[in-house]
């Protein structure tokens, strides 16, 4: 099942659940893309016709574009407890980043230089772009709340929240997927 009509892209950061909303998407009859970093490069870039949905990097980064280029869109903003997510992103940072394929790792760097202003792991630095991205998604949407669904996978009820964003049945007898998870807080 395809829905063409809607895009529908995740805009939390990276560590705030984007792997499980793909799953998540999957399930709910969404085609969701793997990837989606040759939007960085052409935000039209054929991929784009290819998929329902699209998370992780670099979507936060060109979310105000996507909006413009694909109006009546849908955008779920993943989120999390920030010390958490902190803590969770410098593991990324230092510990599975490095381990990438070089080119993967380039294109990685890039977007992190893009969206971060760096490509290592600086505690302020992300703290204070969790902030400041925060609250520039919640200015953009201020006028059209309903097109978008914040969601915190640790505590909220996220197949009613997701079902009902999207307006979509929910799953009976699915269990919400949970991918990526590092540790008991993660």
């Amino acid at each position: 099942m395809s829905h063409q009509k809607t895009k529908i892209f995740g805009i939390g950061l990276q560590r705030t659940g984007t792997t499980s909303l793909y799953h998540a998407l999957n399930q709910l009859g969404f085609k969701s893309a793997p990837h989606s970093i040759p939007l960085f490069y052409n935000i039209n870039d054929p991929i784009i016709t290819e998929y329902d949905a699209f998370m992780d990097n670099p979507i936060p980064h060109l979310f105000p574009n996507l909006d413009v280029t694909f109006p009546g869109s849908k955008f779920i903003l993943t989120t999390r407890n920030i010390n958490r997510w902190l803590n969770s992103v410098e593991w990324l940072f230092e510990k599975e980043l490095p381990r990438l394929p070089k080119p993967l790792r380039k294109v990685a760097n890039e977007i992190h230089e893009a969206f971060y202003g760096c490509s290592t792991f600086h505690r302020d630095v992300f703290y204070e772009k969790w902030t400041s991205y925060h609250e520039q998604v919640f200015y953009h949407f201020e006028k059209k709340p309903e097109d978008l669904l914040v969601i915190n996978f640790h505590e909220d009820h996220k197949w009613s929240k997701l079902c009902r964003f999207l307006d979509v049945p929910m799953p009976t007898s699915k269990d919400f997927p949970h991918f990526n998870k590092r540790e008991k807080n993660d």
